[in-house]
């Protein structure tokens, strides 16, 4: 199940950033001062081949797969979001539901909401991002 871990480190004034985390997911969400949801990255699969679905109210949906660097301790590269195709959202999404019971409501029922805009799903575009 996902928790919040706390003393996250907030970088932009204006805006507060969350983290919620366990073994399948982490998840990032940067909230204005009302907070309205303006962004967020769900990174799933973290343990195997991690993949992130980001979203940004300014310019919607990215999908990346993380590339960790190199394996040798002598040339380990910093990591880097690689294009990754498409999320499987009718895996990713009853999932993350089940892992996000015990977190925010609100965080929970937005993210949700945006897994399903990005399936396509009517009337998926609900949720004020508070």
């Amino acid at each position: 199940m996902l928790k919040e871990i706390d003393g996250v480190r907030q970088d932009d004034p204006t805006l507060r950033r969350r983290w919620f985390q366990d073994d399948y997911f982490d998840l990032f969400v940067w909230q204005s001062a009302d907070a309205a949801i303006v962004a967020f990255q769900l990174c799933y699969d973290i343990a195997s081949r991690e993949r992130v679905l980001s979203w940004r109210k300014a310019s919607g949906f990215s999908h990346n797969r993380i590339d960790s660097g190199e394996a040798t301790p002598k040339r380990n590269m910093s990591p880097i979001l690689v294009a990754d195709g498409i999320l499987p959202v009718d895996e990713v999404l009853p999932r993350f539901v089940r892992h996000a019971r015990d977190i925010d409501r609100a965080v929970g029922s937005f993210i949700a909401g945006r897994l399903r805009e990005y399936a396509g799903e009517p009337g998926a575009r609900g949720g004020s991002g508070r």
